[in-house]
């Protein structure tokens, strides 16, 4: 007999595998990916801030396009400093 937390796991992964077909990640995906919490990423959602979703029933579904987007928008760039700047 399961337990429930493994028919949660195996949930997560049919839902992971189901949005694999849609080229997207599980909203589970991306705070693991950014390593932040559920809130953080509803906050993003409320400001529009993090990357664009989905909505399907109460899932979000974050497709791989938006994240890469999202990624080189917030990617900085290394300033390299002349021997000036350093003394």
């Amino acid at each position: 007999m399961d337990t429930p937390q493994a028919a949660n796991e195996n949930q997560l992964d049919r839902l992971r595998s189901l949005a694999e077909r849609f080229d997207c990640i599980t909203e589970t995906d991306l705070m693991l990916l950014a390593k932040v919490t559920a809130l953080t990423v509803e906050s993003w959602r409320k400001r529009g801030t993090g990357p664009a979703y989905i909505l399907l029933g109460n899932r979000y579904l974050y497709p791989r396009s938006a994240v890469s987007r999202y990624l080189e928008s917030i990617t900085r760039e290394r300033q390299s400093l002349g021997k000036e700047a350093l003394l």
